[in-house]
């Protein structure tokens, strides 16, 4: 008997805490506007996080998650932008941050995120409208905003968790194929993850204990977007590579993975120096380094104009 009452306060609880969560976008900033949602297509664990004991990963499974998603409150949507878009989202994030339990009832533990957090929802199919492949439905970028950091939390030893990041706390980028963001405009969103298996709790290392989990998403913006794609086409970014004794790095592997997670790869020439051109422009891209002698770390860059000199050093 005592086991019966235990699941069903259980339940109602972490129901509640879903909706919680789900709610969490409009109120963390009122003056936000709700543009996208997502539902999983078949409710599966396809969100993994993963104990490293001194450090922590959370991705989705390789392939992907298969998804709806579904645009809201965007002014001149084409047709075929309208209703559920079958998509797939992919997430890529790591920490060397310890999570935290905070004295409540029950007690609630709280993982911080100190590395980028990233976030794509891909369109199965090309539209045919927009710009760039046409596929990327919204990218979200967020990086710690000096010492405030986004974070994965939930009651301890219950299986609902959330992650929630805001540009009031963090710095949040969205970009899109579709829609056109106001530059330094309030974003915010919020992850919720149900069927948290094992149940949620820190473990090794101070980081939460390896778990899997299904999830939905709520991602907003004031002002709203419109259907208003950036400018493709035309930008150009170019840098050099060096050593760690400031000489130049020939025949260095530089590669540029834009916002639908399509690579392009180019060498760097006997002085260092690499380019890439006809990148569209409106995305985020991550540019990184292969060169032998060396650990060189990413860069990510919001692409609006043509970029120089960016240039990479090799990691301490």
């Amino acid at each position: 008997m005592k086991t019966t009452k235990t699941r069903s306060s259980f339940s109602v609880k972490a129901a509640f805490f879903i909706f919680f969560t789900l709610s969490t976008v409009t109120f963390l900033q009122a003056q936000t506007v709700t543009f996208g949602q997502f539902i999983q297509r078949n409710g599966s664990q396809d969100f993994v996080f993963t104990n490293n004991t001194t450090s922590a990963d959370f991705n989705t499974i390789p392939n992907g998650s298969p998804i709806f998603f579904s645009y809201q409150n965007v002014a001149n949507l084409p047709a075929v932008l309208q209703g559920p878009q079958m998509a797939h989202i992919y997430i890529t994030a790591n920490t060397t941050t310890p999570a935290v339990q905070i004295a409540a009832d029950p007690p609630r533990d709280v993982q911080q995120f100190n590395g980028t957090f990233t976030i794509r929802i891909i369109r199965d199919t090309v539209a045919g409208v927009g710009t760039g492949t046409q596929r990327n439905l919204l990218t979200a970028v967020i990086t710690p905003d000096g010492t405030t950091k986004s974070s994965l939390a939930g009651d301890d030893l219950t299986d609902a968790a959330a992650y929630t990041a805001s540009s009031a706390r963090q710095t949040v980028i969205y970009t899109s194929d579709f829609l056109g963001f106001v530059p330094n405009s309030t974003n915010n969103l919020g992850l919720s993850f149900s069927s948290v298996f094992p149940l949620l709790s820190i473990g090794a290392g101070g980081f939460l204990n390896s778990f899997t989990a299904a999830g939905t998403g709520t991602f907003a913006s004031n002002p709203a977007p419109v259907y208003n794609p950036p400018t493709s086409g035309g930008v150009t970014i170019s840098g050099r590579v060096f050593s760690a004794y400031g000489t130049s790095v020939s025949r260095a592997i530089v590669t540029l993975t834009d916002s639908s997670g399509e690579s392009i790869t180019v060498s760097t020439n006997h002085l260092g120096y690499f380019r890439f051109t006809d990148i569209s422009a409106g995305q985020i891209v991550t540019i990184s380094v292969s060169a032998k002698g060396g650990n060189y770390g990413s860069q990510v860059v919001n692409v609006g104009d043509n970029i120089e000199e960016l240039n990479f050093y090799p990691q301490q």
